[in-house]
């Protein structure tokens, strides 16, 4: 970072709204270099982290502290061991979900997933990929249907019934061809 004050960007007017009007927009070049600041930092951090534990544990073993040295590392796998069984449960759950979504798809386009991705990156790329490999089936809007039935519970007038009896046909039926 230089020492001089950065100038803030000029404000183009626009007609947005007031609130947009008042956020303050960020160069991409900027906000790139503090990112990478950042990372720097964080890659500083680890390394400086790791040279204090490596100091720490030629000090240890310089006064034959070994058993110290010991009992760290088993509280540090022991600290890790139960995260290491749920990673392990996860991958499972991933790997049938996978082949769930594997065996939706036709069996002439289940060889155009790639092989050589993880689990992880298979599932992504079949989120990405899955409309493109599945014929979707057409929405049902009812075309070529005649009406739609006799609807639930229609009753009929007496008219209706005294022409159903007139006629020898049963009220049921009346009422089943009244609407065809």
């Amino acid at each position: 970072m230089t020492d001089q004050a950065v100038a803030p960007a000029a404000v183009v007017e626009s007609p947005a709204s007031p609130a947009s009007q008042s956020e303050h927009m960020i160069p991409k070049s900027r906000l790139d270099e503090v990112l990478e600041s950042n990372r720097k930092l964080q890659e500083k951090l680890a390394t400086t982290e790791k040279e204090r534990q490596d100091q720490l544990e030629a000090q240890l073993k310089e006064q034959g502290k070994w058993k110290e040295i010991a009992e760290q590392r088993a509280n540090e796998m022991a600290a890790l061991k139960p995260k290491a069984e749920a990673a392990d449960a996860i991958e499972l759950t991933l790997k049938d979900v996978l082949a769930s979504q594997i065996a939706e798809l036709p069996e002439t386009m289940r060889g155009l997933v790639p092989d050589e991705l993880s689990t992880q990156q298979k599932l992504q790329w079949l989120s990405k990929n899955k409309s493109l490999l599945v014929k979707q089936k057409p929405v049902d809007i009812g075309a070529g249907k005649q009406g739609g039935g006799q609807p639930a519970g229609v009753e009929l007038t007496a008219e209706e019934q005294d022409f159903a009896k007139n006629f020898g046909v049963k009220p049921e039926e009346y009422a089943k061809f009244k609407f065809k």
